[in-house]
């Protein structure tokens, strides 16, 4: 099973980098209210930051934002991103650390929807409601375990790559989307066990 601890977390900072203030960006409509302008750091949101920082046991101010600890940043990850997705149920770390993003990058019930929507193309006869249990779970890691991690991680990169197509914000950021992908396609293909 996939475990938290082998995350690859410098790829998550390589792609997110630091503070942004980008205009174009949705989460611009939620900025930190300091006046500067920022959003968002380390791919964290202030919206995101300051909704879970009472649950996580994080102070919610501007000054923890800006210097997001790497404890903080862990445990936003783990808690709302890794668990959202049951990571680590998913018989694949790079499988689990891909769904763990696509959740970080959409949300984790549409991860959790597309996923399902991609296993009833297998045979699952699931229920899309993004919820992702134990029926999910077992037939997902069924299928790993039948077809082999490669496969269904390629399978699983389509999916997103043509989800991703969907979005409204595509013509604006969906290269760097791509070459995001690209880049964890690279790390992923490195950790698979070849079969």
């Amino acid at each position: 099973m996939a475990k938290i601890e082998n995350v690859n977390i410098e790829y998550f900072w390589k792609w997110e980098g630091g503070l942004s203030k980008d205009p174009r960006d949705p989460a611009a409509k939620f900025t930190v209210p300091d006046g500067k302008g920022f959003h968002t750091n380390k791919g964290v949101t202030w919206r995101v930051f300051s909704i879970h920082a009472k649950k996580l046991g994080y102070p919610d101010t501007p000054a923890h934002f800006y210097e997001m600890p790497k404890e903080t940043w862990l445990k936003i990850y783990k808690q709302l991103f890794w668990d959202g997705v049951k990571a680590d149920g998913i018989a694949s770390q790079a499988i689990a650390e891909f769904m763990a993003d696509w959740g970080w990058g959409s949300g984790p019930g549409t991860a959790g929807k597309k996923l399902q929507t991609y296993l009833n193309t297998k045979g699952g006869n699931l229920l899309v409601d993004g919820k992702i249990g134990a029926i999910t779970l077992g037939f997902f890691n069924n299928l790993i375990q039948q077809s082999g991690e490669r496969i269904i991680f390629e399978d699983l990169d389509r999916s997103k790559r043509n989800f991703l197509k969907t979005i409204g914000g595509f013509k604006t950021f969906g290269l760097g989307w791509y070459n995001r992908m690209d880049d964890f396609r690279d790390y992923a293909v490195r950790i698979i066990p070849a079969r």
